[in-house]
This record gives structure tokens, sequence and C-alpha cells, in this order.
């Protein structure tokens, strides 16, 4: 029994290390995003980040796959940067066309945690991503505090 007691603490030690690696890792490639953004954008130009899952419309019938990064609301619009990979999204707050939360059928589920924008892009089309964030409705009104009513 003793010698089971002490290869059950080592496994305890070792699934110990890894979760506080993860952790770290997260924390530092969160921190490497961020400034990479402040440097690009300035100082004063990010508002609110958090972690989110980005899809497009299609992906809110669970159709499109997603995309695991950073959403940050800076002064001149939406920037997403994935954790891995490099890619990016950039939405200016003045081709906003809509923004909000669809309705979810639960209070559970992938559509309770979520906001839909619609936008313009650069050739003039109507397109939309899905954004799974926590706290949708804070987000949503804080894009259109930042973002809509300046632009009007």
């Amino acid at each position: 029994m003793g010698t089971l007691y002490v290869l059950l603490e080592w496994i305890a030690l070792c699934i110990g290390i890894v979760i506080a690696g993860f952790f770290v890792a997260f924390l530092l490639l969160r921190r490497r995003i961020l400034a990479k953004a402040r440097a690009d954008l300035g100082e004063e130009a990010l508002l609110l980040s958090t972690s989110a899952r980005i899809g497009s419309v299609g992906g809110e019938k669970g159709s499109g796959a997603t995309v695991a990064g950073l959403l940050m609301l800076v002064s001149n619009g939406l920037y997403f940067r994935s954790w891995v990979g490099g890619g990016e999204i950039f939405i200016p707050g003045p081709s906003i066309s809509w923004i909000g939360v669809p309705e979810a059928r639960g209070t559970r589920g992938p559509g309770s945690h979520a906001i839909v924008v619609r936008f313009l892009d650069s050739t003039g089309k109507e397109d939309g991503v899905v954004v799974r964030i926590l706290y949708p409705e804070q987000w949503v009104e804080a894009i259109k505090t930042h973002l809509i009513t300046r632009a009007v």
C-alpha cells in the first residue's frame, strides 16, 4: 500500500506540473498577442479583450469551423487574433451593420454565449461572424457604445 501511495503522489505531482505549464503558456501567449496589438494599434487603442471562438455566420448552425483566439475591442473596430497560426480578422466599426445576441433555444448551449456581427466587407457585400464569448450582452453594449454610436 505504501508503494502505491508514493506512486499516486508522483502521478498527481506530474499532472499538477502539466496543468501549471499549460496555464503559464496560455498567459504568456495572451500577453504576447496583447503586446503585439498594442504595438501595432497604439497603447490607448485597446479598450477590452477576452478569449473567444470565432466562426462564419454559417457556423451558427453548426456547419462552419470555429477558431480559438483573442478578441479585442479597439478604438476603431473589432480585432481577432488566433492563438496559433497567426490568423487575424479586423472589422472596422463603421462597417458593422448589425450586432446582437442570437436567440438561444435554452439557457445553456453554444447560442447562449455568442454574438453575431454582420458587417460590410471590402467589396461592399454583407458578411458576418459568430463570436462565442462569456458575457455576450456586455460585449454587445460595449461595441455599440464605442464603435457604432461614435460612427454616427
